[in-house]
């Protein structure tokens, strides 16, 4: 399986965010997996993982360059990366950033979290990272939906916004767009470069409730679905993603494209033939 929505923070942003989970004020959910480093990959790779992505983000100043950099150094430590990088528009200067993680560092996109920074994706400071990303073919992975605790509904709109200007954006909606699947979709319908992930997809969880689309919208995306889980930042067993998944009974055609061919398909990496897919825990 390939994974496109797995978080590598250092450990000492891991234990920030699994804290802000775990507070009772914010009661997200408790987490399953407290790993970061080697013990994090081995466990990917446990799960039937080949690949993997290093979603960061950040929400204050002075932390996309240190996430930036942490990344590019696990990248060379951890081969089956696939390195990603954030931009935080109030740190200025967004070209530098985009020069530095995709000329020097090579990063594959960015991800992008308007929740947590408090940066909208129509922000035109992130603009000039668009235009780059455009350019070279790099991948927005982001969070426009409201899911799973949010209070904003415009996500899909100020995407819209983005992708209106930059319609060769290739664009990864993380969580299949939840809540607003009806607005990602149509996004989908008029972008020709606009994907999902499965992050938390079908997986009850009692802050996540109507968290599916429907088997419907998996037929109807199928090349434009790849898996996500969340990883480590989930509340449950990594085979119970993998379950909710093959519980829809889409057919091992469509099942390969979601776990593996279309996640390689969007990269521009080669599938070997002969690689089968392995769902096995």
């Amino acid at each position: 399986m390939i994974d496109l929505h797995v978080h590598f923070f250092p450990e000492s942003v891991f234990q920030a965010i699994w804290r802000y989970f775990e507070t009772e004020s914010h009661g997200l959910w408790t987490i399953t997996y407290k790993l970061f480093g080697p013990e994090h990959v081995a466990e990917l790779e446990r799960q039937g993982v080949e690949r993997f992505t290093s979603l960061v983000y950040a929400h204050k100043p002075g932390l996309a360059p240190f996430l930036n950099d942490f990344v590019n150094q696990s990248q060379e430590r951890f081969p089956a990366m696939i390195p990603f990088g954030t931009v935080f528009a109030g740190d200025g200067d967004t070209s530098r950033t985009a020069r530095t993680i995709f000329e020097n560092y090579g990063f594959y996109g960015i991800k992008l979290h308007p929740f947590v920074s408090q940066e909208d994706l129509d922000d035109t400071r992130f603009f000039p990272v668009y235009e780059a990303m455009e350019g070279l073919g790099k991948i927005l992975i982001c969070h426009p939906g409201s899911a799973p605790v949010y209070g904003k509904a415009d996500g899909p709109h100020r995407l819209r916004r983005v992708l209106t200007r930059f319609p060769r954006l290739k664009t990864v909606i993380a969580h299949c767009g939840a809540f607003e699947y009806e607005q990602a979709a149509q996004l989908a319908e008029d972008f020709e470069f606009v994907y999902f992930d499965t992050a938390m997809i079908g997986v009850h969880v009692d802050v996540f409730r109507g968290n599916s689309p429907g088997r419907d919208f998996f037929l109807r995306y199928r090349n434009r679905i790849v898996f996500g889980s969340d990883f480590p930042n989930i509340p449950y067993a990594y085979q119970d993603q993998v379950a909710a998944l093959t519980n829809l009974h889409l057919g091992p055609e469509i099942e390969a494209q979601i776990f593996r061919t279309n996640a390689l398909s969007l990269l521009g990496l080669n599938s070997p033939s002969s690689q089968t897919l392995d769902l096995r825990p």
